[in-house]
């Protein structure tokens, strides 16, 4: 990753990220080594969000990433994470997976949460 991956948790400041649409806001966590973004599934589907927000973390284009489809199946990402069950159990989707290094977790509850790669991870 790029030196701009230098994680600063005053880094990212809401006049940043505006403009962004999807994300409402970003934020570093220091001590979980994660950042936390909310979004708005109804707006721009969840697996362009992960793009939007990794290009955002790592300071690369979205263009620059390497395309979604080679890790998840977007379509199917999009479908889980945007379903929400009505009725009496209404249970939280979450979906976890690795992209460019970062461990990417998205709840169907409108966050995502972005880990960094942790001491002696080779991926």
């Amino acid at each position: 990753m790029p030196d701009s991956t230098q994680h600063d948790g005053n880094r990212f400041r809401q006049e940043e990220i505006d403009g962004d649409p999807p994300v409402r806001s970003l934020t570093f966590d220091a001590s979980e080594e994660t950042y936390v973004a909310e979004f708005d599934g109804g707006d721009v589907s969840p697996s362009v969000t992960v793009i939007l927000v990794v290009a955002k973390i790592t300071g690369q284009s979205a263009t620059d990433l390497r395309p979604l489809h080679h890790v998840v199946d977007p379509d199917a990402l999009d479908r889980i994470v945007r379903h929400r069950p009505s009725g009496p159990s209404r249970n939280e989707r979450l979906v976890e997976f690795t992209y460019q290094g970062l461990t990417i977790q998205l709840s169907s509850g409108g966050v995502i949460e972005v880990g960094l790669p942790r001491a002696g991870n080779t991926e």
